[in-house]
């Protein structure tokens, strides 16, 4: 089977038998990936890279086969470590709160790259100040469900100006727009009212 490479950011992980883990991450690519990493908790000279939460992996893999709902992953290379969201306490449950929404909502082998980038941008910004979670948040559900096409077509020029400067904030390619703490509220609600009426999980 021809394998595949990919980069993935880990949303779960969960302690399989004594010395493995079973990973759940998210690929630009192949959307959510779940593996089984033998020896991932061992500590030998040759074990693998520490799959810890939020660490940002180049793997290969296989999608899942048959007789398993795993995928078949090999030869992990740490790219990118964002531990320091865990020093900003109220930027590591929002963290944890979109891992859990993208681990629930996202399918395998279906491409995810708006929300790959929106969710990176938020670690990213998170692990270097802690500040403007809430807004990052915000962001990745907008590219979510930008991603699957469940966005209603702006009736007016400038809310469509404004959804796509959001939009293009969300891949940081431009700042967050200035929002009035109100507004910002109310369109922190429309969104999440937007994924419930679609059967997403929040």
């Amino acid at each position: 089977m021809t394998r595949l490479k990919t980069t993935c950011l880990v949303l779960r992980q969960t302690p399989f038998r004594e010395s493995s883990l079973m990973i759940s991450a998210l690929s630009p690519d192949a959307g959510k990936i779940d593996f089984l990493q033998k020896g991932a908790r061992g500590c030998g000279k040759r074990k693998f890279p520490e799959f810890g939460l939020f660490r940002e992996f180049s793997i290969e893999y296989s999608p899942p086969g048959e007789k398993s709902a795993f995928f078949s992953v090999r030869d992990p290379e740490l790219l990118t470590v964002f531990d320091a969201v865990a020093l900003h306490t109220e930027s590591y449950l929002a963290a944890c709160e979109l891992a859990a929404f993208l681990s629930a909502n996202t399918h395998p082998m279906l491409e995810a790259l708006q929300s790959y980038r929106a969710f990176r941008e938020l670690l990213s910004r998170a692990a270097e100040s802690g500040n403007g979670t809430e807004e990052r948040k915000m962001l990745v559900k907008l590219a979510f469900l930008n991603e699957n096409g469940l966005i209603p077509e702006p009736e007016r020029e400038e809310e469509e100006r404004l959804l796509n400067d959001l939009l293009a904030a969300s891949q940081g390619e431009r700042e967050m727009p200035c929002l009035e703490t109100e507004y910002r509220k109310r369109l922190s609600q429309w969104i999440d009212r937007l994924l419930t009426h679609h059967g997403f999980r929040l």
